[in-house]
């Protein structure tokens, strides 16, 4: 697989050097056909994300997976004839008609290792921003999504050719090479722990990174939050593809004396939404059986420290369907693997504060999350929220839509990653942005700069100084 790896750059390299600025009909076309190809095989996808994670709803599979690539072409195909027009910049009077220019170019050869838990997503998302900006893409899949993987890689073969979007599929041996290669520049979606591992590799050939790692997202409820609307709202988010999401919020903050109305109103919630919930075809099984696994670990160390476990529903763990229930954790000690761990799966520690000011201060003592969410009706703090608290996005009274618009940039920031796609932001985030400086025999400058230096030479250079 190295060897196509290869194959694939060489080709890749040899098409962007013979057209090194498609044009904008050539870019919006290349989108176009990304958005045709979602919709050709909707089918094949939802069958190859339910056979990766056993359960997964298709409507999950349109809302979470392919409608957000389409989403976001339509998003692109709107406005790019607007972020990609030249526009022409004024440079002072001093410079007479000389003008400036930012010229956005391609950068050339992307790479995009995606996720396991976002196999389609992640995969063909950044691919928008990616073609958008004149570039041209190979895709490294993850390996804990096979179905999925050759799913997306049928997909593309019969949609693109191989020198403008392809994929390669293999495992670990793959992704470290994938990682070393002298990429254009180079997008990966993951833990931070092996986002570090990539940055090393890309920054022994200078490659510039797009990381959009993940994070303990912690959700603070105010008092003023603690209603059923806004858990019950908290409980629908959380659950998404089973908390397997990297914006998803890991942990809820709530003040200490509403506590057991704030567990009250999330049984009675999840109990109204599911009398049942494992078993069911809308509860998307954990990816594999390690990570069932592991969460299950974090309920037997939790019950074993004598700490309240409260499984929503009274529900348990099927491990033949890998299906995990909605699980909180009250009150836990710190020194639990759950109080460490990003979670990324339905267990939610339920974790008490004093003071506003002490749970910022608690989540800023922390590792930066991707994101950081209040649920609060008071505008004032909640804009204290957002400026005070360091995150990568963030949202009020909502727990991870900022991550998903197409209008919105979507990063992270320190351990949750660096750099950026969707919107305007994204698609900056993988062009060139060249500095031309047009020059005009008018320009005062030039007679300044003329040698030998001179008195005028002299008086601009006072003039800095007023």
């Amino acid at each position: 697989m190295i060897e196509k790896l290869n194959a694939a750059f060489a080709t890749q390299r040899a098409a962007f050097a013979r057209d090194r600025a498609p044009s904008l009909a050539t870019r919006l076309e290349r989108v176009q056909m990304l958005r045709h190809m979602v919709i050709d095989r909707r089918q094949p996808l939802r069958d190859a994300l339910a056979a990766d994670f056993g359960s997964h709803h298709p409507w999950l599979v349109d809302l979470m997976e392919t409608g957000p690539v389409i989403g976001r072409a339509n998003h692109f195909i709107a406005h790019l004839p607007k972020w990609l027009a030249p526009a022409r910049i004024a440079l002072g009077p001093e410079h007479g008609s000389s003008h400036g220019e930012v010229a956005l170019l391609p950068k050339g050869v992307m790479g995009n290792i995606a996720p396991w838990n976002f196999a389609v997503e992640s995969a063909l998302i950044m691919c928008i921003d990616m073609l958008s900006a004149g570039n041209r893409v190979i895709i490294k899949p993850s390996e804990l999504a096979p179905a999925t993987a050759r799913a997306v890689a049928d997909a593309v073969a019969a949609h693109f050719p191989a020198d403008l979007l392809t994929v390669v599929q293999g495992g670990p041996e793959l992704a470290q090479a994938f990682a070393a290669m002298p990429w254009d520049h180079l997008t990966f979606t993951g833990s931070p722990r092996v986002g570090r591992l990539v940055a090393q590799a890309a920054a022994r050939n200078m490659v510039p990174v797009t990381l959009e790692l993940g994070g303990k997202n912690p959700a603070l409820f105010a008092p003023d939050g603690v209603s059923a609307e806004l858990v019950k709202l908290f409980l629908s988010f959380r659950t998404l593809k089973s908390g397997q999401v990297c914006t998803s919020p890991d942990h809820v903050l709530v003040p200490r004396a509403q506590m057991d109305e704030w567990v009250a109103l999330a049984c009675a919630g999840w109990s109204a939404a599911y009398p049942a919930y494992v078993g069911t075809d809308q509860c998307v099984g954990i990816i594999t059986q390690a990570h069932f696994e592991r969460l299950t670990q974090y309920v037997a160390e939790a019950k074993a420290r004598g700490v309240r476990v409260e499984p929503l529903n009274g529900d348990a763990p099927d491990a033949a369907a890998r299906q995990f229930p909605l699980t909180l954790i009250i009150d836990p000690p710190a020194d639990l693997a759950c109080m460490s761990d990003e979670i990324f799966g339905p267990v939610i520690p339920v974790i008490p504060y004093d003071s506003i000011d002490d749970a910022f201060a608690g989540i800023n003592a922390g590792e930066t999350p991707l994101g950081a969410y209040i649920a609060t009706h008071d505008t004032i703090l909640a804009r204290r929220f957002i400026d005070q608290v360091r995150s990568g996005g963030a949202a009020v009274n909502n727990f991870g839509l900022q991550g998903g618009h197409v209008a919105l940039p979507f990063g992270g920031l320190g351990n949750s990653g660096q750099g950026c796609h969707s919107a305007k932001q994204g698609f900056l985030n993988y062009s060139h942005a060249k500095s031309v400086f047009w020059g005009a025999s008018d320009s005062i400058v030039h007679a300044v700069l003329a040698p030998p230096l001179s008195e005028l030479t002299g008086m601009a250079a006072e003039g800095i100084y007023g």
